[in-house]
């Protein structure tokens, strides 16, 4: 397989926002080339999102209790995993036969790089023996055994874009968790820099029984929670440099506080959180940069997205959507995934010691087939 200069992949996305999968089917090499084929979003329904949540919730305390724990879980979204991308290859009427890959993000249900653990829901083993196809998962396993964060995982399919697009830009992913990846004198640098939608959506649901805040319009509508908002100004982790990464849950204290305010008064304060941790991402570090590329569902947030556009025209960065560059923002880490599934079966570095903090350059994920 690995003599091969070019694959037909598909990248799978479920990601920390939890609601839905993303499929990509891409042509690359890993390297230079890619051109998208076919690309589907399937949305995932409230009953389903529960249970992912109520998984979450109930993870036991200890390591060896909870790679257990996760292990007895996994079925549920192997499962969904299987079915949508059988989905999604009947809806495309691409041949069977024609691909070589599928690359599997699984879903990330936690994150400790500190005690170097991180689980993701999603055999890639199981899928592998009944979808019949080479399947390449389990990307952040090698990287936190080396000493890594494990996340962000995807700065080498950034920086492809970053290079298609524009040199001095930087691609600023808000998903459930937010990550960002830029060029320093050519040296690519990535690393999570807050909450993305996590606690918004959160909160959307706790008051609304709604998946998520369309178009920012219940953050309009509130008021900033001062008290709140400075201290989470204040967390230890805006302060630390990179390499850093975060699981979906670090800001919880901050979730709970919210969730005894107005509504709309919650919402507004856990958008303009987002907002912070995008502007001090920038400030802190001293990056220099003429634009900044929104991926990621946050992107439709009008919110947020004025709040950045408002503060970032008086430094001279241009805020943009990637859409605008021709592609689909919402499928950014389902193509990021088919193309490190390449890279990973090429044994060329997804994860290098300014992006996770791994000790040195490795590629990483296995091939099951």
């Amino acid at each position: 397989m690995s003599n091969k200069k070019i694959y037909k992949v598909i990248g799978i996305m479920s990601g920390t926002s939890m609601d839905g999968i993303d499929c990509s089917l891409i042509e690359t090499d890993g390297i230079n080339y890619l051109k998208i084929i076919r690309e589907y979003s399937f949305n995932y329904n409230i009953s389903y999102k529960k249970k992912l949540i109520k998984i979450i919730q109930k993870l036991p305390n200890s390591k060896r209790k909870k790679i257990s724990y996760a292990k007895n879980n996994e079925a549920l979204v192997t499962n969904k995993f299987l079915k949508l991308i059988n989905e999604f290859i009947k809806k495309i009427k691409y041949k069977k036969k024609n691909i070589d890959l599928i690359g599997l993000s699984g879903q990330t249900i936690f994150h400790d790089p500190k005690n170097q653990c991180t689980l993701q829901l999603g055999s890639g083993k199981d899928l592998c023996k009944r979808i019949n196809l080479p399947v390449v998962s389990n990307f952040r396993d090698k990287d936190i055994q080396l000493g890594g964060q494990g996340a962000p995982i995807g700065c080498f399919y950034h920086k492809y874009l970053i290079k298609k697009i524009n040199m001095s830009s930087a691609i600023l992913n808000i998903g459930g968790v937010s990550n960002i990846t830029f060029l320093l004198n050519k040296k690519l640098i990535g690393f999570d820099i807050g909450p993305g939608n996590a606690i918004i959506d959160d909160l959307v649901y706790f008051f609304y029984k709604k998946k998520f805040d369309k178009n920012g319009k219940y953050a309009k509508e509130g008021l900033l929670i001062k008290s709140i908002y400075n201290s989470y100004k204040k967390n230890l982790f805006f302060k630390k440099k990179y390499p850093k990464s975060l699981d979906r849950n670090y800001f919880k204290s901050y979730l709970n506080k919210l969730k005894e305010y107005k509504k709309n008064d919650a919402i507004h304060t856990a958008s303009l959180m987002t907002v912070f941790s995008i502007i001090n991402s920038i400030n802190f570090h001293k990056i220099k940069l003429n634009e900044i590329i929104l991926t990621g569902g946050g992107r439709k947030n009008i919110f947020i997205l004025d709040r950045l556009n408002e503060y970032f025209k008086e430094k001279n960065i241009k805020v943009s959507l990637i859409d605008k560059y021709g592609f689909n923002g919402d499928l950014i880490e389902s193509q990021m995934f088919a193309y490190l599934a390449v890279r990973s079966i090429k044994k060329l570095p997804i994860s290098i010691p300014s992006t996770t903090g791994v000790n040195h350059p490795i590629s990483g994920g296995i091939l099951y087939k």
